[in-house]
């Protein structure tokens, strides 16, 4: 395998930086924020008005900042696999933008819950924040799937399928998170839904960080053996002339020789 460039360091990097700083909630590990680790939403963290929502905002910055740029740079230097570093862009945006727009006031903790069921809750969840949340849970979705089939690819071994199932289980605790948001907007009750989501969040961090740049890895290493063909990220081997492939050309040629 070819060592990676410089530049291919950098993104690298720059994605394991922004995919580990996505799950920047371990900051309330030790900040004093008055936060349930059971039942809190991390949104909460960097409410207005909470403890360190300075704290939390920045990091949700630099990590999405971090993110989005070496998403564009492994496009620059790989030209493949757009399907994978354009929702990774995505991605990075949305979480840049939920750090401009936080929430306006916690829900489940330091402040009255909404009646249960009623208008207050949708109008909550309809806010710019919340529809950024949606479109980012999308975007990791759509990167889980593109990036798993581009590494199957590359080859497979037990390390992809430790990859696959990490994101796997990080989509698994993002639909248990969100029947638990839905349960806590129509009955008013949060149990372990700030278990499940920061479990959640983890598992994509680990993810994003390990995924992607890994797909970096294996980019650096194919470019110099494989020809590129657009914008797949398979190539097919080198056609000889007349259509044949090498090994056929070379038959023909030893027939001919004979």
């Amino acid at each position: 395998m070819t060592p990676p460039s410089r530049l291919q360091w950098l993104a690298i990097t720059l994605l394991v930086v922004g995919g580990l700083g996505y799950a920047d909630w371990v900051l309330q590990l030790v900040l004093p924020v008055d936060a349930d680790l059971r039942t809190s939403f991390i949104s909460e963290l960097s409410a207005l008005g909470q403890p360190h929502h300075r704290v939390f905002r920045i990091a949700d910055v630099v990590a999405g900042v971090a993110l989005g740029a070496g998403a564009a740079l492994s496009w620059v230097l790989t030209r493949r696999c757009a399907a994978v570093w354009a929702p990774l862009v995505v991605l990075s945006v949305c979480a840049v933008f939920e750090a401009a727009v936080p929430l306006s006031t916690s829900y489940t903790f330091g402040a009255a819950l909404p009646d249960p069921g009623t208008g207050a809750w949708w109008a909550k969840v309809s806010e710019p924040h919340g529809v950024s949340s949606f479109l980012e849970t999308l975007a990791f979705l759509v990167v889980l799937v593109t990036c798993s089939l581009a590494l199957r690819r590359h080859g497979a071994d037990r390390r992809r399928l430790v990859l696959l199932a990490v994101g796997v289980g990080a989509a698994l605790c993002g639909a248990i998170d969100a029947v638990l948001t839905a349960t806590l907007l129509l009955n008013g009750s949060a149990a372990y839904l700030g278990l499940v989501q920061r479990l959640g969040v983890s598992l994509t961090a680990v993810w994003l960080a390990a995924a992607p740049s890994w797909l970096v890895l294996r980019a650096a290493g194919s470019a110099a053996r494989r020809p590129r063909r657009g914008d797949r990220c398979r190539t097919a081997p080198p056609r000889a002339r007349g259509g044949e492939s090498p090994s056929r050309a070379g038959d023909a040629s030893g027939r001919r020789s004979g």
